[in-house]
């Protein structure tokens, strides 16, 4: 006689772990002035340009980075030196839980038309939302011709901290 044996299936249903969410904000106004007035000497001047990053929800482990990329500024067919990153710095705005740990980020920094990492957060840190902070500065040597110099800083936020 054969004897049936019962099977009991216990399906265990796993949620997926909620995705990390990776949101970069600009907050700084445009255009940055940084005006100053040519007495024959080499001078510079600086500007900060304030972005958002926020990593929210679970699974947020990668790190982020903030990359930023720039012309020479120019007025006609004069050029000034390139942009150079000086420093950067982050604040909590809100639910921060990691506070970001930047991974090979040296400052000074020359900006040149290939994007370059200006801040990030290693790998299990930066969860939350902070506001970043990056010091700019703008180099007049005293051969400067008077003028209104321009250029396009492009800023992009990503995921994974190189």
């Amino acid at each position: 006689m054969s004897r049936l044996l019962p099977l009991i299936l216990a399906l265990v249903i796993v949620p997926p772990a909620a995705a990390a969410k990776f949101t970069f904000t600009v907050l700084s106004t445009s255009p940055a002035n940084t005006g100053i007035t040519l007495n024959g000497d080499d001078q510079t001047s600086t500007f900060a340009i304030v972005t958002e990053v926020a990593y929210t929800n679970g699974g947020n482990t990668t790190g982020w980075k903030i990359q930023a990329a720039a012309g020479v500024p120019t007025f006609g067919s004069q050029t000034l030196p390139a942009l150079v990153v000086t420093g950067g710095s982050f604040a909590c705005a809100s639910g921060c839980q990691t506070n970001p740990a930047p991974l090979n980020v040296s400052y000074p920094i020359t900006l040149s038309s290939t994007a370059q990492t200006v801040y990030n957060a290693n790998v299990n840190t930066g969860q939350g939302t902070y506001d970043i902070t990056n010091t700019y500065q703008v180099t007049y040597p005293a051969s400067t011709v008077a003028g209104t110099y321009t250029t396009t800083v492009t800023l992009t936020g990503a995921t994974g901290p190189t």
